[in-house]
């Protein structure tokens, strides 16, 4: 006989409801699980990428949500569009919580107007660096095609001249021809 230690367990859970708060919510199966303990889980942490992507989208739909009152379907909008950006699947109710979040603690924060200009200035030097690197990439990229183009413009005379010095062969050889052919009907 096989004996699964578990299951016993899973099985009272299922046949006495009253006694499935004693087993341990790892023990239990995903698809044991009700709608309402679903409901409450806690949500996946947001990645970096999420988080760039709902900025995004709540700045694209930021008049469209001040305009409803119900604003349900705007925020399932947002969901599908954090989607296309990121990949990652979100729901339109994660997407409300998660604003609010950001909104709250936003609002509750005391920042220092010191500490926000010295951001503000490491930010911009950051920013700064970052063009300065754009800027030799891109010098870097330039003087490469250049280089391209000129070795390319070489090999294209180089085709050229050999092309010529074919066409002259040819004259040659055919006016050689024209010579022997001329000297066999003599």
């Amino acid at each position: 006989m096989v004996r699964w230690p578990g299951l016993r367990p899973c099985l009272s859970a299922i046949l006495n409801p009253a006694g499935a708060s004693n087993m341990a919510a790892a023990e239990v199966p995903g698809y044991l699980v009700s709608p309402q303990t679903e409901k409450h889980r806690r949500a996946r942490n947001w990645t970096d990428a999420e988080m760039r992507g709902l900025m995004l989208v709540w700045e694209e739909f930021f008049d469209e949500l001040k305009q409803t009152k119900r604003n349900a379907k705007v925020y399932e909008k947002m969901a599908s569009k954090l989607f296309e950006m990121t990949g990652e699947r979100r729901l339109g109710e994660e997407i409300k919580i998660k604003i609010t979040n950001m909104t709250f603690q936003y609002r509750s924060e005391e920042r220092p107007v010191k500490k926000r200009k010295m951001r503000s200035c490491h930010l911009q030097k950051k920013k700064l660096r970052l063009l300065e690197a754009m800027l030799e990439e891109q010098r870097r990229l330039s003087r490469a095609m250049e280089e391209t183009c000129r070795e390319v413009r070489r090999v294209l005379d180089q085709q050229n001249i050999l092309q010529v010095q074919s066409l002259q062969l040819q004259e040659r050889m055919m006016s050689l021809l024209e010579k022997i052919i001329a000297k066999s009907n003599v």
